[in-house]
């Protein structure tokens, strides 16, 4: 799974992210799976949540309001 999608416009962290040799990405993953129960790891994990979250919402009323805009000049 990629991060563009879960989050729209992520375009530049996914190649970013692709820079990272896969060994590199591989031990990351592993590190978070090892430490996700950890209630720092878990605090930390639902804050990356809600940003996501904060930035999908933002991106669809950006969205919202092209389309609106482009309905009111086109109608």
């Amino acid at each position: 799974m990629r991060i563009s999608d879960l989050i729209p416009d992520a375009g530049p962290l996914q190649a970013e992210i692709e820079l990272v040799p896969q060994v590199e990405r591989v031990a990351l993953a592993l590190q978070l799976i090892r430490d996700i129960d950890d209630p720092a790891c878990a605090l930390s994990l639902m804050r990356l949540s809600r940003l996501a979250e904060d930035q999908h919402l933002a991106i669809r009323r950006e969205q919202f309001v092209r389309d609106h805009e482009l309905r009111r000049v086109q109608g």
